[in-house]
């Protein structure tokens, strides 16, 4: 998903208050606790983004409901999307903010897909190579997809490698149709 730049400039005004208070991890748990709670809560998310309910209603439903349980920065954050009318920006917020999070931490994530789990050693090889070339410390999300056949699949952001069999199954096809075959060959039996 392509973050806008509304909830990227909200994500790092979260992030600057947050790395002042030291609790950059904690914050970034609980915008997620709160991103999950209105994908599978159908009766908050309609609370929240609803147009009808006034505003102060909504800050304080916040404030009584994670009180015990969020931090003041997050919780006011949330009353500062509402008071914006920028609740319904909540996911992409999150996902800014993971991606601002991972810079601060020298971080990078690599999505890795596969025929079939990868193995220790592999998974430690691709991590070696990666981390000595991009210089920072690799977070492999691993997905298994059979269709590639074997090999390899690694996205980072834009950039695809692309290791699979399957992939080089169709450049050999390619290949084969692209030749010209000479017709004054002659094969016997």
């Amino acid at each position: 998903m392509v973050v806008n730049e509304v909830a990227r400039v909200y994500a790092g005004a979260l992030l600057e208050s947050a790395k002042e208070k030291n609790i950059l991890d904690q914050v970034a748990e609980e915008l997620k606790s709160v991103v999950d709670l209105m994908k599978e809560d159908r009766d908050f998310r309609l609370y929240i983004n609803v147009p009808g309910i006034p505003k102060d209603a909504k800050k304080e439903f916040i404030g009584k409901v994670f009180a015990k349980h969020f931090s003041e920065i997050t919780i006011n954050f949330i009353k500062i999307l509402i008071n914006n009318d920028r609740q319904g920006l909540i996911e992409e917020v999150f996902e800014s903010f993971g991606e601002l999070l991972d810079e601060e931490k020298n971080r990078l994530r690599v999505k890795v897909i596969s025929s079939a789990k990868l193995d220790d050693s592999l998974r430690k090889k691709v991590e070696s190579s990666l981390n000595e070339k991009f210089r920072k410390d690799i977070i492999i999300e691993e997905k298994i997809d059979e269709s590639i056949l074997g090999g390899i699949i690694i996205r980072i952001g834009d950039l695809i490698i692309d290791g699979s069999l399957i992939k080089d199954l169709k450049n050999i096809k390619s290949r084969l149709l692209q030749s010209k075959v000479r017709s004054d060959v002659a094969y016997e039996d």
